[in-house]
């Protein structure tokens, strides 16, 4: 499975790449600091599941979000991001494709709970 993790903080790609490959070793995991190149990389890389921060310089987590859906690009997402506004969380709900909307920094238990449940919903869209 092909999991892109796009955060401008490389620290944060670090560990949660850390914590994804200790539950799951058969995860592709792709990492991305700059938001732009993430971009390109969903014009020729489709992957599973796709983690996001939201508040990123010059190209933001709704930019992506946007670009994406622009593009009928149709990728379960999750959020993680260190803004707790209710504003920002009404606002992921009206991206079809976001499934979960999660405070950083997530745990290994948090990733685990996540990835059980994007594999056990047929349709991943749960409530945020």
């Amino acid at each position: 499975m092909k999991v892109f993790l796009i955060d401008d903080q490389k620290i944060t790609n670090v560990l949660n790449r850390k914590y994804l490959s200790m539950i799951r070793e058969d995860l592709e995991i792709f990492d991305f600091d700059d938001p732009e190149l993430a971009m390109a990389a969903l014009e020729t890389e489709k992957p599973e599941l796709i983690f996001l921060d939201l508040n990123m310089p010059i190209v933001s987590g709704w930019d992506i979000l946007t670009f994406m859906r622009n593009r009928k690009i149709e990728i379960p997402m999750i959020i993680l991001t260190s803004s707790s506004s209710q504003q920002d969380r009404e606002k992921a709900n009206l991206f079809h494709n976001v499934f979960s909307f999660q405070l950083k920094p997530l745990t290994k238990s948090g990733f685990n709970e996540l990835l059980e449940g994007y594999y056990l919903h047929g349709d991943y869209k749960t409530s945020l």
